[in-house]
């Protein structure tokens, strides 16, 4: 198989490259929408994308970064800290992103 094709289709590059893509995305719409309203919504699910992205990011970063070697060097807690981190990364942002949008469609309730 083509060396190309296999880092693609093997290694997961397409989706995690669209993913991040959309999130960025996703970031900009709601930095728009707050400007455009002023709503606190749109405020929240901008700060929801972006732990979105951070923890995407971090997950796609961290098994290039953080080798066995660096495992053995680092304590045991801090090493459980940056394993878990990615993990209240995006489940903090899911949480914003979901809460901003309920907020924003509230107070687009409340303001006509």
């Amino acid at each position: 198989m083509n060396l190309l094709l296999d880092v693609f289709v093997k290694g997961g590059f397409l989706l995690d490259a669209f993913g991040v893509l959309g999130l960025g995305l996703l970031g900009l719409a709601a930095v728009r929408l707050s400007q455009r309203y002023r709503s606190w919504g749109g405020s929240l699910l901008a700060t929801g994308a972006f732990l979105l992205l951070i923890g995407r990011l971090w997950v796609l970063i961290a098994p290039l970064v953080l080798t066995p070697g660096t495992g053995d060097a680092t304590s045991a807690t801090l090493s459980e800290w940056i394993s878990l981190a990615p993990i209240a990364l995006l489940t903090t942002g899911l949480a914003g992103v979901v809460w901003g949008l309920w907020g924003h469609e509230q107070w687009l309730r409340t303001e006509r």
